[in-house]
């Protein structure tokens, strides 16, 4: 069995050092495109932004590890039954699934280090981007912009659209859609006040419309007008020092828990709590993620494993094919029970465990079927 076991880390080993360099240079690739539009699109200094990929660089590895087990976990047990070794363990009375037992051993030391990554290094990393990304909205408010194209606020209060924006922050021809009124401004600049959430509109030589009766409305002229648009939903209060929960330890997470559930003692209006509720609901969903995408290793194991059994034949590309596939259905699943707990709904130890749970339901049924647990 030792023979047996080494030769499966012989296999499982190079395609995981393999499949995680690829999954990182494939999402560093994407990323590369916004950063080196910052640079040329934004004029924002190449400095600022190659520390705001390396701040990126944890995130994108704690993603990769899930995908990259679940990439060599096909590869090493799909090589085994393309060249017929797990015919040969059946017929010498050996069960396949005790080297997927076996692999999942090993890989508890890959969910502990992505676990200790998701809690001590992510959180630090995102506060350094969301510290670096509001200096650089501060130097080039432009960097959040499209121009060209309409835009929602984020209250949904408005629709707006800057037809040219030039580096040093100046605009031509904007135009805001509101419910009741249009304007438009033939130049301006943009730049950002006490609220880094909303976007300041310094407007010159424009029109406002607004809309006095059904069919009627009235046509005013301005030399000079100032608008706000919100542009984030995040608020941010007290500079650097205050962190989002994605900027947070499991540690500060469960402080600002204590203290939300101390504050709910107190007689609040129905509106007051809904809205405490989903403060608590957001802070319990980051813990969950750490530990239910952590998880997702030894999950991807026991499903790769079942994969690669069932394959005829392997290679990197379908491993990446079949992994791509299932990754992208189960981070789905993640990012829509996130919205639906942050929304209030539903408790995160239902959401965002729910793939892990469904993919060993899964898994355990094939594991039973192929045991002749199922047979009559």
């Amino acid at each position: 069995m030792k023979i047996i076991d080494r030769m499966i880390l012989k296999y499982f080993l190079p395609s995981f050092f393999l499949a995680l360099s690829l999954i990182i240079f494939v999402l560093f690739i994407n990323r590369v495109f916004e950063l080196v539009n910052l640079i040329i699109g934004k004029g924002v200094p190449f400095f600022i932004v190659f520390k705001l990929f390396l701040y990126n660089l944890p995130f994108i590895i704690f993603l990769s590890i899930p995908m990259a087990v679940l990439v060599s976990t096909i590869m090493t047990f799909g090589r085994m039954s393309s060249d017929l070794e797990m015919i040969a363990l059946k017929s010498a009375g050996i069960n396949p699934y005790r080297f997927i037992f076996f692999l999942l051993f090993i890989n508890s030391f890959l969910f502990i280090l992505t676990f200790f990554i998701s809690d001590h290094i992510v959180p630090n990393s995102n506060h350094k981007v969301r510290e670096i990304f509001l200096k650089i909205l501060n130097l080039k408010p432009s960097v959040s912009i499209e121009k060209g194209i309409y835009k929602k606020s984020y209250d949904r209060d408005l629709f707006f659209c800057f037809d040219d924006i030039k580096k040093d922050n100046t605009f031509f021809d904007l135009f805001i859609v509101k419910k009741d009124a249009f304007i438009k401004a033939k130049r301006g600049k943009i730049f950002y006040g006490n609220d880094p959430n909303k976007l300041s509109v310094y407007m010159e030589d424009g029109e406002i419309f607004e809309i006095v009766s059904e069919g009627k409305y009235k046509k005013s002229y301005f030399e000079t007008f100032v608008f706000n648009i919100r542009i984030s939903g995040e608020i941010v209060e007290g500079g650097f020092d205050v962190r989002g929960d994605r900027e947070m330890n499991i540690s500060a997470l469960l402080k600002n828990i204590k203290d939300l559930q101390k504050d709910s003692e107190k007689k609040i209006s129905k509106e007051s709590f809904l809205r405490r509720r989903k403060n608590l609901y957001r802070y319990y969903v980051e813990i969950h993620k750490k530990f239910s995408i952590s998880f997702g290793v030894l999950t991807f194991v026991l499903l790769g494993g079942i994969i690669g059994i069932r394959l005829k034949r392997s290679s990197l590309s379908i491993g990446f094919a079949i992994s791509t596939i299932l990754f992208v259905f189960y981070y789905v699943l993640l990012v829509t029970g996130e919205q639906i707990s942050d929304s209030g709904y539903l408790n995160p130890a239902i959401t965002i465990w729910f793939p892990n749970v469904l993919t060993f339901i899964i898994c355990f049924y094939f594991i039973l079927k192929d045991n002749g647990v199922f047979k009559r």
